[in-house]
């Protein structure tokens, strides 16, 4: 109970309740271990603002418990380690490093490495790559509306959807702004079966059975009804789709650019190097 008393009067000093100078003041310890102390600042900014108070409790209790824990911990291990064991110097200066060189690496991709991939330079991708976009899921393209049973429009919807005039889907897009529950316009892009299964109820054990013999459906459940056109489809196993893989393979060749642009510096201060004499190897192993 005390220390949910200290707790909350704690929380209102760090949420601004009390002015500065009582931060000049000696801080009173909110926990010890050994001759290690945790002092109210050290957790300053610890409570997000606009928490409750009995959240900021449990927030500021589980961290000063946890505190006392690892310090008890580290001094366990401090006591039965060797010296040797406790000497980090070398991969501390092996992290280090690493962070620098990740640092450089990472600046230097941001300052040269060129962004635009054109759409030839996938399509190439995609065409010399076939083996690499094995589809592991059905997808298809799909225009598909969810709305009342009962409702007045849903004639002239399930019209709308089933065409396939340009005219029909134009038209169908601004329908359904107003007159539909749920509805998603598929054209130009590719969803899995399985993510056109969570919005509507499909009933159906072999989903490749289904999408071979299904293009246009209507369902009807729970005083909902929905229209459905499969537009396209691809199954599992075979190659998908280039719209499919876009971003994909643009991330990859992006990934490929950032990959040479690092390796081509790398040669780059080693060439310079050898050239400017300031290294060389003694004794080196043939």
């Amino acid at each position: 109970m005390k220390l949910v008393t200290f707790l909350l009067v704690f929380l209102s000093i760090l949420n601004g309740s009390c002015n500065t100078a009582l931060f000049k003041k000696p801080e009173k310890a909110l926990a010890r271990v050994y001759d290690k102390y945790l002092y109210p600042s050290d957790i300053a900014g610890l409570v997000p603002e606009g928490t409750s108070n009995q959240d900021s409790v449990t927030i500021t209790r589980s961290f000063i418990e946890n505190w006392v824990k690892n310090q008890l911990l580290i001094r366990q291990a401090e006591e039965n380690l060797t010296r040797e064991q406790k000497d980090f110097t070398k991969q501390l200066e092996d992290y280090r490093n690493s962070l620098i060189i990740y640092r450089y690496e990472s600046e230097l991709i941001r300052q040269n490495l060129d962004t635009i991939v054109s759409d030839k330079e996938i399509e190439d991708y995609y065409v010399a790559n076939q083996k690499n976009f094995e589809l592991k899921d059905n997808i298809l393209q799909v225009v598909y509306v969810k709305t009342n049973s009962k409702s007045p429009f849903a004639r002239t919807l399930r019209k709308l959807v089933k065409s396939d005039l340009q005219s029909d889907y134009d038209s169908l897009a601004t329908f359904c702004l107003r007159n539909a529950i749920d509805y998603e316009l598929i054209d130009d892009d590719w969803i899995t079966f399985d993510e056109l299964n969570q919005r509507i109820p499909i009933n159906t054990y072999n989903p490749e059975v289904w999408l071979a013999n299904n293009k246009f459906v209507q369902l009807t459940k729970d005083s909902y009804t929905y229209f459905v056109h499969i537009l396209d489809y691809r199954l599992s196993d075979g190659v998908s789709p280039l719209d499919y893989e876009r971003e994909n393979i643009r991330s990859v060749i992006l990934n490929q650019r950032k990959k040479q642009l690092i390796k081509t510096m790398h040669k780059e201060i080693y060439d310079q190097a050898l050239v400017d004499n300031i290294f060389e190897f003694y004794n080196k192993p043939n």
